[in-house]
């Protein structure tokens, strides 16, 4: 009851109280890929996600394309596998009857059905922190100081984050659930069961039903099981009882829902859902992964820090199987997660896949602390932990209002917003290019280019250039209130290009700026229009990187982007700077290429 409490009340500080308003959606980014089987199943009653997909066309932006849709044949399938929904499936029923009561039309996304989504990643998050406790206790870790650990992953660790802020997204489920398998499977490993096998392979088909690649948690049994003899014992067991088999039959049953999904959709038992997407197995970007200003996991959650003692740890007062079995599982999960296309997960907050393994690693910090005899290594522990909590929740916050960027921190952009928590500062970092799976032609397919003294075809004309700079030649455009539109360049879309979906475009334009960050405002803009001149996509990135100081001195402006699939509706894709701001400042070279990629 008081984790309860004491969830639901930070619920509330986070996202009513500290918003100063009623936080109207939940059920977003990834999230509502793993969500949308829940409205497409029981408010649509069908398996094609089309009219899901259109639903969620009319409540986002003219960028948005459903990243986690995939045509299949007539119908759209989801990239993403059902375990969260099957996990939501008790509150969307709650959100529904309750839509009925109150007389809202059950839509799987009215605000009810937003609420019941969060308090689901709640309700599962408090399961899994009670687990939690009680695998610290299988290593001898009594119940106050595995409490203690337990607060501590949920306030120092992005966890917090995927609980309170983006709870729809599958990290907190994993969480949960991969806690309560390791708690179940390390006890069969100290008092051998048929009932805990059996549990332990239906949670291990739970585990890939919410996130496929978390199959990798079974590298982490030979740390759970803590010796050769007792993990070899266990399988010799498995075989000579047969359970094994009931292991097999639990395990089919706990995946049958998406294969009879991927079966009533495809007509194939398996199917791989991401298109266009896989790993990069021979360049890992480990590195990154972990110490980058761009997502690295010990910059935004350095409270894995202390790990460095806690194996430390494990190497002088553990078995050197044990050390060694963890080394090899923790090297194991970095490498692979670290080898995704996008190794640093798109839109999020710290490195995201991490999350789902919390458990093992804060048991690792937390044997540490428990055996240590020097009370003052311990005391310099909790102070490390209660700084790292304490950054933990201004990130969050960072995060969840703008100013730190949700894929395109840099050290220079990390360390200008360190520690800002004032509104005003949101939304002033830029994106970076965009990330796409697969190899970039050597040359563009399409360049064109306005050194405003010339210019190539399609241009519209510059009736505001001036001679007061310029970065090449002798005239520039000079952006003011009166003039917010740079030159803009139509692409007119060949019928050849019917079908693509894997365009690049790369727009560079010089600018100058007289008053300090007047440009900081201004945006690229990506404008497609159909046969009718109706805009069927538009997208918008910023000129300038990051506030800075420098004046009357040249910069580059660049940004690399993915266009949408082309339909055969796509007339012309418009292109051109926008002074969003209405300031002062001055563009030269402006400077369009347009590239294909391969899939890998």
């Amino acid at each position: 009851m008081i984790l309860a409490s004491s969830m639901i009340f930070i619920f509330l500080l986070v996202n009513i109280i500290g918003t100063n308003s009623l936080r109207r959606i939940f059920i977003d980014g990834d999230g509502s890929g793993h969500y949308a089987y829940l409205p497409s199943l029981i408010i649509y009653n069908t398996l094609d996600f089309t009219e899901v997909f259109e639903f969620e066309k009319t409540q986002r932006p003219p960028d948005y394309m459903g990243h986690y849709f995939h045509k299949h044949g007539e119908i759209y399938i989801n990239k993403y596998t059902s375990g969260i929904a099957l996990l939501q499936l008790p509150f969307f029923i709650v959100g529904y009857l309750l839509s009925l009561l109150f007389g809202l039309t059950p839509d799987g996304y009215n605000i009810i059905f937003q609420y019941c989504s969060a308090l689901s990643a709640l309700f599962w998050v408090g399961v899994g922190l009670i687990y939690l406790v009680r695998f610290l206790g299988t290593y001898g870790i009594d119940k106050k100081f595995s409490w203690i650990m337990s607060v501590i992953t949920l306030l120092g660790t992005n966890l917090f984050f995927y609980t309170f802020v983006q709870p729809s997204f599958s990290h907190a489920y994993s969480f949960s659930i991969i806690t309560i398998f390791i708690y179940h499977i390390r006890n069969v490993f100290i008092d051998y069961s048929r009932s805990g096998i059996v549990i332990s392979a239906f949670l291990f088909g739970i585990i890939l039903l919410i996130r496929p690649a978390n199959l990798l948690v079974l590298c982490a049994l030979p740390f759970l099981s803590g010796s050769f003899k007792n993990l070899f014992g266990t399988l010799r067991q498995k075989i000579l009882t047969f359970d094994f088999l009931f292991a097999i039959l639990a395990f089919v049953i706990a995946v049958s829902p998406q294969l009879i999904i991927n079966y009533l959709q495809t007509g194939s038992l398996i199917i791989y859902g991401y298109k266009g997407e896989g790993f990069y197995f021979t360049d890992p970007q480990v590195i990154n992964f972990l110490f980058s200003y761009k997502k690295g996991w010990f910059v935004y959650t350095p409270l894995f820090f202390l790990l460095v003692p806690g194996v430390v740890y494990l190497w002088k007062s553990q078995t050197k199987f044990t050390f060694f079995s963890f080394i090899t599982f923790f090297a194991v999960i970095v490498y692979v997660f670290s080898s995704w296309w996008n190794w640093y997960y798109g839109d999020s907050f710290g490195m995201r896949p991490m999350v789902d393994y919390y458990a093992i690693f804060i048991l690792i910090i937390a044997l540490f602390l428990y055996n240590t005899c020097k009370t003052w290594v311990k005391n310099l522990g909790f102070v490390i932990i209660a700084l790292t909590i304490l950054l933990n929740l201004i990130q969050s916050y960072q995060y969840a209002i703008g100013i730190i960027h949700p894929d395109s921190m840099t050290k220079k952009a990390y360390w200008h917003v360190f520690l800002d928590v004032d509104k005003v500062n949101a939304k002033t970092i830029s994106c970076g290019d965009e990330a796409f799976f697969g190899s970039l032609s050597k040359k563009p397919f399409f360049q064109t280019s306005n050194q405003i003294e010339k210019r190539d075809k399609n241009w519209s004309n510059p009736h505001y250039s001036s001679l007061e700079y310029s970065f090449s030649d002798s005239l520039s455009i000079k952006q003011s209130p009166k003039f917010i539109y740079s030159p803009s360049y139509r692409y007119f879309i060949n019928d050849s290009l019917t079908g693509y979906d894997n365009i690049y475009v790369r727009f560079n334009s010089m600018y100058l700026e007289e008053v300090k960050n007047s440009a900081l405002k201004a945006v690229f803009v990506v404008d497609i229009s159909d046969t009718t001149g109706k805009n069927v996509f538009y997208k918008s990135f910023k000129l300038k990187d990051i506030p800075d100081d420098i004046v009357d001195e040249w910069q580059k402006g660049s940004i690399g982007f993915k266009l949408p699939e082309i339909t055969p509706d796509m007339e012309y894709i418009k292109l051109y700077i926008w002074n969003v701001d209405k300031q002062s400042y001055y563009l030269d070279d402006l400077e369009i290429k347009l590239y294909t990629y391969d899939y890998n």
